[in-house]
């Protein structure tokens, strides 16, 4: 849950709220100086954030977070990285209001205080330390990890291709797009570790512990099977891995057909699903099973493809029910598509339009619900029920997906007019956009004002920035040495996360109609869980906040302006961060 703090110091209070993921923390705060809120602290030239881990008990020495970005001429040239690339924000603060600290490890506790600083009037601005104006007092502790409660983990990876971090490490090592696919499919290689981040960890975890209990056996059911580490494991459980494979996306063969040869000569139960041009055997499920009653303990599910791009070059989710209801309902799903073979059967349809099936809070839904078919009238009831969601918020959504149909995105879309609505889609079809297109950006403060963003890297290096890789060498192939298909391939909306009445939508669905229609295919609503909530706003903030500024940057090229690039050694910098939808925001998320 989140935790705030408050503290008034020279008649200046800065307010502090901090919420946190799996291996993530996002800060937000507020200023009131001399009774008003919400106001430029005379003097103030940024923040400075400090953070403190607690080890055994006590309180670490403090860290000062460091910041990338310089004063005007005082950042590398060229965006070269070297000792000088980021200094201490006591030195170069931050000028924004909030912060998503990366460097929150999974299994750490750690609390957080910000401080307003002002020039000492000695030295150089940028170079001499800054003096706290104000601070916000240290927040509570907060336990980073994936337990949201109810037997309930989600984990996220770091699959931000189009980032700084990628950018740089493809300068030194003199990478292009298609080498950073072929070296994230090393096991050894650390590009894979730190993209793949605790998603990867949190899977290994629960393959070895089947491995490690002769008393459980592994059901699955996976769309894209090439990862050779997920592979291995699989390879150790011999006949106690029981796996339902599709052919992946290969409509006219078997995109998974070394996988499936190598598992097969290994011992592993594998049950073919090639659906060919049917649909798509789309799930990426794994359900544990004690041996003992044949009982499901747990179930795994997400958008995560067990592939190198799944865990590594896109942005995905994972989601763990140590749940025996829930994981029940998935072990029963197994059994039904290994019943189907290589088809859509009427028993297999039939049975998942009785969906959903609810379980402890949870409802879980399986797809197709119905077979495509022009005598069809309206949606399938996956998603009418989607709309309904989205239709019934009160506050706030949350979302980011990878193609989605029609519906529900414009329903999302159209209540950016009434609620607070943010969100990041890989891929906006043709039919989307006949309903709404992108929106534009402020440029006099710097925000990019929508309820949708489509992803982009910066295109072209300027001050401390260095060219990333861009949309169309990410995308396609054909033009570019490219490196997937899908950007953001997460399929997650969270609705009004700071109520009891919280929703959480997730699983491999692509919130489409041939995911309703056409596919093998699952998603899970979880309702009133607010951790849950909160570490899917996490991730889903995070994520639009990451490509809202290259959506920016793109803009601002476009139309043949500098983007903003250095802090600004005039505290008149806090007017534009002030600015009306800014406020607005901050009051969301720092009340």
């Amino acid at each position: 849950m989140p935790v705030a703090v408050s503290n008034t110091v020279n008649g200046i209070q800065i307010g502090a709220t901090a919420y946190h993921d799996c291996d993530d923390v996002q800060l937000f705060w507020r200023v009131s100086s001399g009774g008003a809120s919400d106001v430029p602290i005379p003097g103030c030239l940024g923040f400075m954030i400090e953070r403190q881990r607690q080890v055994s008990g006590n309180w670490s020495p403090t860290e000062i977070l460091r910041n990338r970005v310089g004063f005007t001429d005082q950042a590398a040239a060229d965006g070269a990285d070297d000792a000088n690339s980021s200094r201490p924000s006591n030195v170069w603060p931050f000028q924004r209001y909030e912060w998503t600290d990366h460097g929150a490890n999974n299994g750490q506790t750690v609390r957080y205080r910000i401080n307003a600083v002002r020039s000492s009037g000695e030295g150089i601005v940028g170079e001499s330390t800054l003096v706290s104006l104000a601070d916000s007092g240290w927040t509570e502790a907060i336990e980073v990890n994936g337990r949201a409660g109810n037997g309930i983990e989600a984990y996220f990876n770091r699959g931000f291709v189009m980032s700084q971090f990628v950018a740089r490490i493809a300068r030194e090592k003199n990478w292009k797009p298609r080498d950073i696919k072929d070296h994230i499919a090393d096991i050894e290689e650390p590009l894979r570790r730190f993209l793949s981040g605790e998603l990867r960890l949190a899977l290994l975890r629960l393959l070895d512990e089947v491995i490690g209990d002769p008393r459980l056996e592994l059901y699955l059911a996976i769309y894209e099977l090439s990862d050779e580490e997920l592979i291995a494991r699989l390879k150790l459980l011999k006949r106690r891995a029981h796996l339902v494979l599709s052919n992946g996306s290969d409509k006219g063969g078997d995109g998974n057909a070394d996988a499936r040869e190598e598992l097969k000569a290994a011992g592993v139960d594998v049950h073919d699903r090639i659906l060919g041009s049917k649909g798509l055997g789309h799930n990426k499920f794994a359900v544990v099973v004690s041996t003992n009653g044949d009982v499901a303990t747990k179930v795994w599910t997400g958008s995560t493809n067990w592939a190198p791009t799944g865990l590594c070059t896109q942005a995905n989710n994972g989601i763990l029910f140590v749940d025996p209801k829930i994981a029940g309902l998935y072990f029963e799903q197994w059994g039904r598509l290994k019943d189907a073979g290589s088809d859509f059967t009427p028993d297999l349809v039939g049975d998942n339009a009785k969906s959903p099936r609810p379980a402890n809070g949870t409802d879980v839904w399986f797809t197709r619900v119905r077979s495509k078919s022009k005598k069809n009238v309206g949606k399938g009831i996956d998603i009418e029920a989607l709309i309904e969601l989205v239709t019934g918020a009160k506050d706030m959504i949350l979302y980011v997906m990878f193609q989605p149909g029609p519906d529900p995105l414009a329903d999302i879309v159209a209540r950016a007019s009434e609620i607070y609505v943010r969100g990041v889609v890989s891929t906006v079809t043709s039919d989307n956009r006949e309903k709404f297109s992108l929106r534009g950006v402020d440029t006099e403060s710097h925000e990019f004002e929508t309820a949708l963003v489509q992803p982009e890297g910066v295109v072209k290096s300027f001050s401390d920035w260095i060219g990333e890789v861009t949309r169309n060498q990410f995308l396609f192939p054909n033009q570019n040495p490219g490196v997937g298909h899908a950007i953001t391939h997460s399929k997650m909306i969270v609705i009004d996360p700071f109520s009891d009445d919280c929703k959480v939508v997730t699983g491999s669905h692509n919130f489409s109609a041939s995911a309703s229609e056409q596919n093998d295919d699952n998603f899970v609503v979880v309702h009133g869980n607010r951790s849950l909530a909160e570490a899917y706003s996490v991730s889903c903030l995070a994520t639009y906040e990451h490509y809202s500024w290259r959506a920016y940057v793109k803009r601002q090229f476009d139309q043949g302006k500098v983007p903003w690039s250095h802090l600004s050694d005039d505290p008149a910098w806090q007017g534009p961060y002030l600015s009306a939808s800014r406020k607005r925001h901050l009051a969301v998320w720092s009340p």
